[in-house]
This record gives structure tokens, sequence and C-alpha cells, in this order.
């Protein structure tokens, strides 16, 4: 797990600087403490910069890594779980290597197959490759987007790397802020790829590769064009065994490295069973690590998270946050998140990953199993509009919520049930500001300057979902490529890699999610119980009391301090004269919302909240770029008082 930079740039526009390439690379040594490598080509028209974190081959795996003729040469971010199996195919056919490293493999693969390589790969990663023969860079970006890769090009120049802090220190661009981009992190509480809300840098979507010429022009194509179809004829025990096998098979492949590997153990199912198999799999014992909150409520899991810890028999650690901790962390996170994705559970990640960076460099995690698995409250709400829609149509939702103005679930199934067209009614599903709110909000002058824009990346895979069997189906796989590519798995990647750690999710293992999106969505919502097939199968794992344990969900207690003296804070904040929100948003509309959330009449957490979050992304990304190192202590902060 790595940090890798580079760039092209032509010979008439000057060609590469390596000062340039350090600099880009230099940006992101805490994604790799250990070591750094650079390559650039004899006409200095492509630089390739690397930062490693050692956890395979640690004494062999510096990078970049050329192959045997010098002609190719690759950088690499990830981990290929079954590089293995393809090394001892490649020696088969009579290739060579000189390290034990996963990253010479893909290079290998290349060399044989070309951009096809990419299919055999089970991993995370983010690579470039540059070409000699075919003077091309080629990037791609893994399946699900566990790794991210941002790039910029401009007038046949390119720059790429595995933050945006790298494509800035190239200085190709300038840091202006999309307002169509801002628009759409309205919707969703983060930006799908391609945008930023940079003008003019993107992110690589999920599944991508990206191949520039040296004449400048640019090819994109899926990593895989096969699409999944539901098999109705699966029997519920069939589905069982083949589940219970593959997800045990995933975290054996997991566990490969060359360092200690812990697990982040949350009080809940998920990060349970991949503790439980780690400690089946492990010679010594697994270190387990949990982070919490000072009260008692829904978001504490410390309670639930140590009685795990005993029952499996961890090593287990934890942090325990005060609200002070968490709002110093919120600020201070920003310089390595880079987006404001609008998640309260960023801060949290935050520390918890700082603890468990003292012990391992690795660790393993329960995240993407609630989208395959259909775990969140809104499936359980899309089987019933697919199944009721007729009945829920006579139901006056919309009069409802006015009755309950506090459930905010209530008034997203009122609006989405509004649509008849499934894209549509998929997209209003995860929209936060609803479009009459988002009328008030944003400032005239903002909305002169938005575009109108069509969700690639939805309608991509909505188009891709297609061959399955209903609604809920297509609404997983949509979920599982865009809503974790570049929000959850974003910011579990940013705040991990902060600290120089590793984080693994068996539950995104290619050939598992291949295997769940063919099962009927009846084995996953049965009845009530949510997850269906993954419960059973634990339950031949893990005791009752885990099992079955409520789920709670990762969260904070920000509903209740928005509730408190905390909404005078954000609100001093919002209205301070040099204030981000106060350049973009209607302040009447914001103090209003502050107002009826606090005095309990509406629940704006998740607005509130996305503009707290575009505010201190502002102050402490976009205006700068402060090493959190530079604040001297908590009173620097501006949350905390």
């Amino acid at each position: 797990m790595c940090g890798i930079a580079g760039t092209l740039v032509p010979e008439h526009l000057g060609g590469v600087s390596f000062d340039v390439l350090h600099d880009m690379t230099s940006s992101i040594s805490h994604r790799g403490p250990d070591d750094e490598g650079y390559y650039l080509n004899p006409e200095h028209t492509v630089g390739l910069g690397h930062r490693r974190l050692s956890i395979i081959d640690l004494h062999q795996g510096k990078q970049p890594i050329s192959s045997l003729d010098g002609k190719r040469h690759i950088i690499f971010n990830g981990e290929i779980y079954n590089y293995r199996e393809l090394r001892q195919r490649l020696v088969a056919r009579g290739h060579h290597f000189r390290t034990q490293t996963d990253t010479e493999v893909i290079l290998r693969l290349y060399e044989e197959r070309g951009l096809a390589c990419f299919s055999e790969l089970n991993g995370i990663y983010a690579v470039a490759i540059y070409d000699e023969y075919s003077h091309t860079i080629h990037l791609a970006r893994d399946p699900f987007g566990v790794k991210p890769l941002y790039y910029a090009t401009k007038d046949g120049c390119l720059a790429f790397g595995s933050e945006i802090k790298s494509v800035l220190a190239s200085g190709l661009v300038e840091k202006n802020i999309d307002c169509s981009a801002l628009d759409r992190f309205l919707d969703y509480r983060f930006n799908p790829a391609p945008q930023t809300l940079l003008q003019d840098v993107q992110k690589l979507p999920a599944g991508c590769i990206m191949s520039m010429h040296r004449d400048g022009s640019i090819q994109r194509q899926a990593l895989r064009t096969d699409v999944p179809r539901t098999r109705n004829s699966m029997k519920e025990e069939e589905a069982l065994e083949e589940y219970q096998r593959l997800l045990q098979l995933a975290v054996q492949r997991q566990l490969v490295s060359d360092v200690p590997v812990g697990v982040l153990l949350s009080g809940g199912l998920d990060s349970a069973i991949i503790a439980s198999h780690m400690v089946q799999n492990s010679s010594t014992r697994v270190r387990s690590y949990t982070v919490g909150f000072e009260g008692k409520g829904d978001f504490n899991e410390l309670d639930d998270a140590r009685e795990s810890a005993r029952i499996l028999g961890t090593d287990h650690s934890e942090v325990l946050l005060s609200r002070n901790d968490y709002l110093r962390l919120f600020e201070q996170a920003f310089y390595f998140l880079e987006e404001p994705i609008a998640m309260t559970t960023v801060p949290a990640m935050f520390a918890v990953s700082e603890r468990a960076a003292r012990d391992v460099k690795v660790v393993l995690a329960g995240q993407g199993a609630d989208e395959p698995l259909a775990g969140y409250p809104r499936y359980r709400g899309e089987k019933l509009m697919s199944d009721f829609g007729w009945l829920l149509s006579r139901v006056p939702l919309k009069k409802l919520t006015s009755v309950f103005p506090r459930n905010e679930k209530l008034k997203r199934l009122a609006y989405s049930s509004s649509f008849r067209s499934e894209l549509d009614r998929f997209r209003a599903i995860h929209t936060i500001f609803q479009p009459s709110l988002k009328q008030k909000l944003l400032r005239p002058e903002v909305q002169e300057k938005l575009q109108d824009q069509s969700d690639e990346i939805l309608e991509t895979l909505y188009r891709n979902s297609a061959a399955m069997e209903d609604s809920l189906s297509r609404l997983l796989y949509i979920d599982t490529r865009m809503q974790l590519a570049d929000n959850l798995l974003l910011f579990n990647d940013k705040m991990s890699m902060a600290h120089s750690l590793e984080m693994r999710v068996p539950f995104l293992d290619h050939e598992l999610v291949d295997f769940l999106e063919t099962v009927p969505s009846h084995l996953k919502i049965k009845g009530k119980v949510q997850k269906y097939i993954h419960k059973k199968a634990c339950e031949r794992t893990l005791p009752h009391a885990i099992v079955h344990r409520p789920k709670r969900g990762f969260d904070t207690p920000m509903d209740q301090w928005l509730q408190n003296d905390f909404s005078k804070v954000v609100q001093r904040l919002f209205n301070e004269h040099d204030s981000a929100v106060r350049q973009y948003f209607n302040m009447q509309t914001i103090n209003q919302m502050l107002l009826l959330h606090q005095t309990r009449r509406e629940n704006f957490q998740r607005h509130l909240f996305a503009l707290l979050s575009f505010e201190l992304w502002h102050r402490h990304f976009y205006s700068s770029l402060r090493n959190p190192s530079s604040f001297q202590s908590a009173d620097n902060f501006a949350l905390v008082s």
C-alpha cells in the first residue's frame, strides 16, 4: 500500500521537472513513509513517483519497477490478493521475476496481455503504467474503487496522483470551485466520479482505465464488460454454503502480508465474522480496535465491541472520544480527506486508524457488506416500494411527514416514491437537499453558474444492471459501485492512509461480490430480516448474541450536539463575514434550518453537517494546504470553544 504520482509534459512545453515530480510525490509521504522512488524517461517527458508503505517483499519491493527490457514501467498503490497464483502461471509460461512483489506480477501480466491484464486481478489498486513502445500512460482503478486516483489534463499535459495534493503540486491547474459539482455535493453529500469540487481535478471512476497518448489524446474503457444476472433457481442451502466458502476464502486471501494484520472491530456482525475468520487463520493473537464516544446512546458500540472481542479472544484496544476530541479531529482530517465528504464517522475513523497504526500496518474492516447484501434501511424501503408500490401510492406519505417532521426516513420515502421512473427514484433515494430546499439555499449568482448535468456514472451503472431480476438487485449493484467508491471507501482510505495504515475490505473480494450479485433478492431480505443469508451463514460460526445483536451502524451523537450548545458554535462559524457558506448560500435559510433543528421541529442533521463539512473543507483544504502539524493546540480549531 503506497502513494503514486506522475506527470506527462511534452518537450515543447519544457518537459518534466524532477523538482516538481518530487514535490508531487512528497505531498503524499504519509501514504508511504518507508521509501520513495522515481522514474524519468530519457526525453524527460514522463515522470513517475512513488512513496512506499512496505507490506510485501519488504527488501526488494522498491518502485517504480521496470520490465526486463526497460521499456515498460509501473507504479502501484494497493494489494493483489491472487498475485501468487498469477505469478505461478506466469513462471510456467516462461516469465522471469526480480522480486516477490505483486507489483511486478501486474507488469509481467501487462506485457503478456496488455490492458486485459486487469481482468485477472483480484485486489484493490490504483495503477499507472508507462509503455515506451506506444508512448502511452495507462491509469487504472480497481472495480469497486477501494483505492483513489485523481488526475488533471491541460494542453496535452497530464498530472495524476493518489491524492488531490499531488495533482495541485504539479502546478498544472489552479484551485477553482466547480459550482455544478457543489450542486451535486448537495444532492449526495459527496461527489461521484469523475467530479470533485475542484473544477479542473477529476477522479478516475471505479473500474475504469484511462490511457493518454503522447499526442494528448485520451481513451477510456471499463476494466470489465460482463454484467451480473440473477440466478432465480438458486436454493437457500446452496447460497449459504457458497457464501460461507467465499467469505472465508476472501479473509484468507487478504491476510497475505509480511507484517502483522489487525482488525477494526465495531459492535456489529460484519467486523465480528471477519475477526472470527482471522482468529481461525492466524497463528498469533489477533489485535482488534474500536472507537466510541462519551455518553450512552445508539451511537456508542464500545460495550458490544468489547464483548465481541472477549468472545473471539482478540487483543482489544479502544479509543474513547469526547466532543472536543471529535471536533478537533474533524477539522484536522480535511487536510487528508481533501473532499468534503459529509459523513459524521470521518473523525472517528481518523482516530481509530491512528491508534491501530501504533501496532500494525494493515487492518481488515467490515466495510462493503451492507451494499451487496442489502443491510441499510433504504433497501427494505425499496423492496417495499417494488412489492407494494401500488398500495403505498394510496398512502398520504407527504401528509404524514407533517405529522412526523423529524422522521427523515419517512420524508425520503415520500420524496422518492413520487417518481415513476426507477432511475429517478434511485437518484431520489440518495438525495439530501431536495430541489425546493436547494432552491432556497443557493445564492442567485451561484444558481446562474449551474450547468445541466447528467448523472453519467449512475446512468451507466443502471444500464449495466439491466439483466438483474428486480429493482432491489439493481439498486444494490449501483450502490456497491457508486456509494461505496467515492464516499465510504474514499474516506476510509484517506483516514487510514493518513496514518500509514492499509485498510482491506474482504466483503469486496471480487469472487465474493460476483457471486452475491447472482443471489436472488429474497435471500437478502426475507420478511423483516435484512442480510438474510449473511446472518444465516454467520450463525454457523458465531454465537447468537453477536449474530442477532440489533444493528446500530457506525454513528455519532451529532444530532444531539446540534440540538444543544454546539448549534451556536456552528451558527457563529457560518455567520462570520468571511465564511465559505456565506459566499455560496443564503444565510437566512441556513439560520432557519439551525433554529428548526435545535428546537426539534425538523431534522436537518445531514443537511447542516454537509454545510459544516463544506465550510471546514474550504478553510482547511481549499483556502490553504496546512499540514495538521501546523496546528499548535485545540484552541486553534474553529469548532472547539
